[in-house]
């Protein structure tokens, strides 16, 4: 009962603000050498449905919406450029320079990988993108919330390099060794698209709820075909570079996935509003949530009822203090 009252925290610590008040989602879908007919097909069937959800379901603008796929001719309607590793360095070097601080990079990676000497690799038609060349393309992006998911094998290999603040990391695979075709693309697909992911009910589907749905849908799938799980999905969002399995609001890695609506926003300590007002609240908020950090830093010293005894005041506190803020921005709109 206290693990799920608290859980219902998550509706009101994630419920979306003013869009507008907040910035901008740049949505990046790159899909990657399919190699056998069947892997092109699923893989463009993945994405077109993200891209129709992203934009039909999640409000996104199709100027905001960018998909890079192995052959243009396949849905030239859709597809903007093929998925070359000079083309998807370019693109994001594009959005940089139009992004504004408040702005979100949301960025989907479909597609095989394969591990390399030194780095895991996605493979894409030319040269294979790598964690350094995502490492290189990103460094114009200082203050935005990125959101990268990578459905494809090794793409645990893309977390420890890529880690750090405002970044939330979600892979199919615990590591680079998880070698064997995922089924993690379909089930996150159909999170963004339906209304299955929508654990809280709240019209909305945060990133936590698509990785908690996505993660139970691929484990069932094998449980039903009685095989070894051979994809174990992690996320990472708290800078540290160690994926987490068990992500959840309580745990060390989800709450800010928690916060990233595919049509809302995220809020993120590097993100100060220019209104005076507003950036009071955030400043309390950031306090809130240091708060929290310093509770969960203590969590193997504690029993779980202490835990939950320590922590829940501070969620109830930044739940009360998220909703104060959406009242305000709501106001200025």
């Amino acid at each position: 009962m206290r693990v799920a009252a608290t859980l219902l925290l998550a509706g009101l610590l994630a419920a979306p603000a003013n869009l507008a008040a907040q910035g901008r989602t740049h949505a990046v879908i790159v899909v990657g050498l399919g190699g056998e007919e069947q892997y092109r097909e699923s893989f463009h069937a993945e994405a077109s449905q993200i891209y129709d959800a992203l934009i039909d379901r999640h409000g996104l603008p199709p100027e905001n919406v960018t998909y890079l796929g192995e052959k243009v001719d396949v849905a030239p309607d859709m597809i903007s450029m093929r998925s070359t590793r000079a083309n998807v360095l370019q693109l994001l070097g594009e959005i940089a320079q139009e992004v504004e601080p408040l702005d979100r990079l949301f960025m989907i990676l479909i597609g095989h990988g394969t591990t390399g000497r030194e780095e895991p690799q996605f493979n894409l038609p030319g040269p294979d993108l790598v964690p350094s060349d995502m490492t290189q393309g990103l460094i114009e992006f200082p203050t935005q919330t990125l959101a990268l998911v990578h459905t494809g094998t090794a793409s645990g290999g893309f977390i420890a390099p890529l880690s750090g603040p405002n970044r939330i990391l979600i892979a199919a695979t615990r590591n680079e060794r998880q070698l064997n075709a995922t089924e993690f693309g379909q089930f996150f697909a159909a999170a963004i698209a339906g209304d299955d992911a929508d654990l809280d009910k709240d019209e909305q589907v945060s990133l936590l709820e698509a990785f908690l749905y996505t993660r139970r849908e691929v484990e069932r799938l094998y449980e039903n075909e009685n095989e070894l799980l051979t994809e174990n999905a992690v996320l990472d969002d708290n800078g540290d570079g160690t994926a987490s399995h068990d992500a959840g609001l309580i745990e060390p890695d989800g709450p800010l996935a928690a916060t990233f609506q595919l049509g809302g926003i995220s809020g993120t300590a590097a993100q100060v509003p220019d209104d005076p007002e507003l950036a009071r609240l955030y400043e309390q908020r950031n306090e809130i949530q240091g708060q929290i950090d310093e509770v969960r830093a203590l969590r193997e010293s504690m029993t779980e009822d202490q835990y939950l005894d320590a922590i829940e005041p501070f969620l109830i506190q930044l739940a009360l203090k998220n909703r104060e803020i959406r009242a305000l921005e709501r106001g200025r709109s």
